[in-house]
């Protein structure tokens, strides 16, 4: 059994990605069961995809802009190319 940590002014239960180490908040276990199964969280998962195929992140980022569902980390940014 897994043990997850609570904000105890929030309640929201706090979760830490294996790969960018950052804590992550979810406001209810379903949400955090998913991911821990997943076994990394959205930013992580969109950094992986947006490596493989770049030509994605437009597509991404006018869905994340438009419903302001961004990812709960910002290291999917480190697949966004790099311009001189």
């Amino acid at each position: 059994m897994t043990l997850y940590a609570v904000d105890l002014q929030t309640g929201d239960f706090l979760w830490r990605c294996p790969d960018c180490h950052e804590y992550i908040r979810f406001p209810d276990l379903s949400l955090l069961y998913l991911t821990d199964q997943i076994g990394r969280c959205q930013g992580c998962r969109a950094q992986k995809i947006l490596k493989i195929n770049p030509r994605l992140i437009s597509l991404y980022m006018d869905a994340w802009t438009r419903d302001g569902a961004w990812p709960q980390s910002n290291s999917w940014v480190e697949a966004l190319p790099v311009t001189a």
